[in-house]
């Protein structure tokens, strides 16, 4: 038998290496592409995450029936945020229009002023 010769040997090795770069080449388009569309599902799946979240604790959350809260109790006995009729509200806040009006003149004049606290 004959030994091939060099060219040969040259020609089928270059052949074999141009064969296994494309399928390299191949390979490598397809994790590129494959890649891509995982970041996209995962942006889609971060930008749903926070459309639904949107500071809820959890997914089974309830709605208030009553669609407001009147008043809250504490422990202690204190009541916070308790409504009052819209003319006792008017009332205090007039008050306290005219106790900040009298504040002002009294400061004017250097003397000392206790400020008027509504409870």
């Amino acid at each position: 038998m004959q030994k091939p010769n060099l060219y040969e040997r040259k020609s089928k090795l270059e052949e074999t290496l141009n064969q296994f770069m494309q399928v390299s080449i191949s390979n490598h388009k397809s994790i590129e592409a494959s890649i891509k569309n995982l970041e996209i599902q995962m942006g889609q799946l971060a930008k749903q995450l926070d459309e639904n979240s949107g500071g809820n604790f959890s997914a089974n959350t309830h709605t208030n029936p009553k669609e407001n809260c009147s008043a809250i109790t504490t422990r202690g006995g204190k009541r916070v945020g308790v409504l009052e009729d819209e003319e006792e509200q008017q009332e205090k806040e007039a008050k306290v229009r005219e106790g900040s009006g009298e504040n002002n003149e009294k400061n004017k004049k250097g003397e000392n002023v206790k400020e008027n606290v509504i409870e």
